[in-house]
């Protein structure tokens, strides 16, 4: 909350809707869906990767798993979703990140857009780099050709920034070059020697900034006391877009932990959404109506509030893994209409998956009506993918051989 507190009046500004959940539906949906993309991409999904600096990837390249280390050279775009993300070699396209920690030492000759936890940019970017993390810093080494833009909740610019910043986060430290103009939006934000500023310094916060003798700004200095939104009472809808954001985020992350995790049980999940769909939704409105009533009854005996603690939080997790099995078979639905392609790593059905149905769930009326029966058809999945795993071992178990008696001695 304290980061949300922190990005209330830059949410307000600026378009978040458009600046970054278009920027990740739209650009996502037209990497991963168009038919000819899909042909010619090269899919890398296992629990590592490592690219040698003598491997050159002519393709688009997209990577699944728990960490993938790149060296070499890729002449398309590079898309992953890891853990851990470490780029030290050359980009000709587009760089996409999404993972806990993020570092990226390499040349990259067209735009980077980095969401994860850690991010550390050290490297060289021949357009504007995206940021959406916890802790972002762009070390002295870094060179931005054209703008940065970051949301965190610590940010570090020493490096050099061609073009304009926009910032927003709890702390914000500038040691570095900033050719054009830096928008600042900090709980507090501290400008160290030898940062120098080409054009106007415009920060909005509660205090001053703290500035150095020596920096060097050219153009105007401007503080902006933040609107008191929470007493006009529109604090949550400028926040809103942001947590829209962050909780897509968690729900990627939540479902690729799933896959590396529980891949049987929730392959098996999304197949039977798709083969047996009311039978799992009748599952599904089932086991939460029990969950429900249970909880209630434990509560009102006193004595089984801990069983009634442990049933809600039951509900609570089957109610929100079960938008992971859904948007894995949208996103398979999705590849098999638009590329013909069959089977794909769920990572990336989960991901275009996902896409979708967080744009659908923005639908007035209607989205609150899939929303609700994405989450109990989930919610069943879970059950039934569990049921039919067991019932699948069961069946092997009886069909293996008995094994042949030993001879009797003679």
């Amino acid at each position: 909350m304290h980061v949300l507190y922190s990005m209330r009046g830059f949410a307000a500004n600026m378009d978040w809707d458009t600046i970054l959940l278009r920027k990740v539906s739209v650009t996502f949906l037209l990497l991963l869906l168009l038919p000819s993309l899909a042909v010619a991409s090269r899919f890398i999904s296992r629990d590592g990767t490592v690219v040698s600096r003598s491997e050159v990837v002519n393709d688009d390249l997209y990577v699944f798993g728990d960490f993938v280390e790149f060296y070499g050279q890729i002449d398309g775009d590079l898309t992953a979703f890891c853990f851990d993300v470490e780029e030290d070699g050359e980009i000709l396209g587009n760089v996409n990140l999404f993972a806990y920690k993020i570092d990226v030492g390499g040349m990259i000759d067209n735009s980077a857009r980095l969401f994860g936890n850690n991010i550390i940019v050290r490297g060289e970017i021949s357009r504007n780099l995206l940021a959406f993390g916890r802790e972002i810093e762009a070390t002295k080494q870094a060179v931005i050709e054209r703008d940065l833009t970051c949301v965190g909740d610590v940010i570090r610019i020493k490096g050099r920034i061609k073009g304009d910043v926009c910032a927003t986060g709890s702390m914000v430290f500038i040691s570095g070059v900033i050719d054009g103009r830096a928008e600042i939006e900090a709980d507090e934000l501290y400008i160290d020697y030898p940062a120098e500023i080409g054009g106007d310094l415009v920060y909005t916060s509660r205090l001053e900034a703290e500035i150095e003798e020596d920096v060097v700004i050219s153009g105007e200095i401007v503080h902006n006391l933040p609107e008191e939104r929470e007493r006009q009472g529109d604090f949550f809808p400028s926040v809103l877009p942001i947590l829209r954001i962050l909780l897509f985020v968690m729900a990627l992350i939540t479902g690729f932990a799933m896959i590396l995790l529980f891949n049987r049980h929730t392959r098996e999940s999304a197949e039977q959404i798709e083969k047996r769909f009311w039978p799992t939704f009748a599952v599904g409105l089932l086991a939460l109506i029990l969950i429900t009533l249970g909880a209630i009854i434990m509560t009102a005996l006193v004595i089984g509030i801990p069983l009634a603690i442990i049933l809600t939080s039951l509900g609570i997790l089957l109610f929100y893994i079960g938008k992971i099995y859904v948007s894995i078979l949208i996103g398979r639905l999705t590849f098999k209409i638009f590329s013909g392609t069959k089977r794909i790593a769920l990572g990336w059905e989960l991901l275009v998956g996902l896409i979708i149905l967080s744009l659908v769930f923005r639908i007035p009326v209607a989205g609150t009506i899939v929303y609700i029966l994405s989450f109990i058809t989930g919610a069943g999945a879970a059950v039934m993918g569990y049921l039919s795993l067991n019932k699948k071992y069961k069946t092997a178990a009886q069909q293996q051989p008995a094994p042949a008696a030993p001879p009797e001695a003679g």
